[in-house]
């Protein structure tokens, strides 16, 4: 007797519960073309895979919004900008991007200070032929600082082992693992504990910082409360990391296992911004974000009841054919003609969310991409994989553990 081939649902359940997928996307197509949203019972979700069922939900304000409890959820770190709506997101979203979404800042002191940053972890780099963890060398301590910096974070001895713990207990935690998560809560009494005589100071003589915006910002008369300031604080520390972290992984490992792609990099590195894109889309490091129905919805077929929760897969949605010819080529010249709006709500890249809740770090993680990317273009000709190729890991957030890789200047 021929044993039945599980179903596309089937196998992304496993996959949700921890079983090895080397390759999701070719269960994400299946799913999309059966049915782009589907109820799965063990997630007690609506799983969306096609691009404009998932456009819809980040979009219509009024039908679907943040999630601010339970498995799969941001509650780790308490009520952020993340899980506000309407004008009250839109004013506190400010506050973050007038500090990571400047301009000016951007191509001044920010990028004064990254491009500092990057340089000083290069020259950590062989420079001669040989081997590096690139990830703990250069893609997670690169991101962890900035944003480390930018919250004063970086004075507390702890902090690395805090975004560790913070972000496993996150999004991530689907099956919301009891020891994950109590770590995450550890994590967040200490980052509060740190936090209490920071934010005193301060509010009393306030640097130019984040933190610092934070603790002296008035929304309706009102300066935040430390409350408020502690959970967007930690909220950052995570956030402000993955996905710069997990993108420059996956793009290098792209470029290795794609060795023209290196090349033509190498030849026109004004195709970096249009290659940071391209692996955002072909890979996205954060491959799902997680909604709920504020009221009965009808999406893509399927009747949705006020309080349920959506699963809305970006890695799917950014392999949609609908939306982008060829999805499963990795081609880095791809958004050579419109690789900045892909940071921005205008763009149809989904890796960053979309409408209200695009993410605000999404043009700093494009500028810290960006320079590291120029960096290694520039010091070495050639990259390898050190040993047997990584296999990559995670259901929401999705990249190789560590990435080994022989340099070659």
């Amino acid at each position: 007797m021929t044993a039945t081939a599980p179903t596309a649902l089937a196998e992304l359940e496993a996959f949700a519960a921890g079983a090895s997928t080397p390759d999701p996307y070719p269960i994400y197509a299946r799913l999309r073309a059966e049915s782009p949203v589907v109820w799965s019972a063990p997630l007690q979700a609506w799983l969306v895979t096609g691009w404009a069922e998932v456009t819809r939900a980040f979009k219509d304000a009024a039908t679907f919004g943040p999630l601010s409890s339970g498995a799969g959820s941001s509650a780790i770190y308490g009520r952020t900008i993340l899980h506000m709506s309407g004008d009250e997101h839109r004013r506190k979203a400010a506050i973050v991007a007038r500090r990571i979404r400047n301009r000016r800042e951007l191509r001044g002191t920010l990028r004064e200070r990254i491009s500092a940053l990057v340089s000083a972890l290069g020259d950590e780099l062989p420079a001669a032929p040989g081997v590096a963890d690139i990830r703990a060398g250069l893609t997670t301590p690169l991101p962890l600082t900035v944003i480390a910096e930018l919250t004063t974070m970086h004075e507390a001895v702890n902090f690395p082992q805090w975004y560790h713990d913070l972000a496993g207990a996150s999004v991530s935690n689907v099956s919301r693992d009891p020891a994950v998560h109590a770590r995450g809560v550890a994590a967040r009494e200490e980052i509060d504990a740190w936090l209490d005589p920071a934010i005193a100071r301060k509010r009393a003589d306030p640097g130019d910082d984040l933190l610092s915006d934070l603790c002296t910002v008035e929304y309706e008369g009102q300066r935040l409360s430390d409350t408020e300031i502690k959970s967007n604080t930690a909220f950052f520390l995570a956030a402000g990391i993955e996905t710069t972290d997990r993108a420059l992984v996956n793009l290098l490992g792209g470029l290795v296992r794609h060795p023209e792609q290196w090349e033509r990099l190498r030849a026109a590195p004004d195709l970096v911004p249009s290659a940071v894109a391209e692996v955002l889309r072909w890979k996205a490091p954060v491959q799902g974000s997680v909604r709920q129905a504020l009221v009965d919805a009808s999406l893509g077929g399927a009747s949705i009841a006020a309080g349920e929760k959506l699963i809305l897969l970006l890695g799917a949605a950014n392999r949609d054919p609908a939306v982008f010819p060829d999805p499963d080529t990795f081609d880095v010249g791809r958004f050579a003609d419109n690789a900045d709006p892909q940071f921005t709500p205008v763009g149809p890249l989904r890796a960053f969310g979309g409408g209200e809740h695009t993410c605000s770090g999404s043009l700093l993680a494009k500028l810290e991409m960006e320079l590291a990317m120029e960096h290694l273009l520039d010091r070495y000709r050639r990259l390898s994989f050190a040993g047997e190729p990584p296999v990559d890991a995670g259901f929401m957030l999705r990249s190789a553990p560590d990435l080994h890789l022989l340099l070659h200047p």
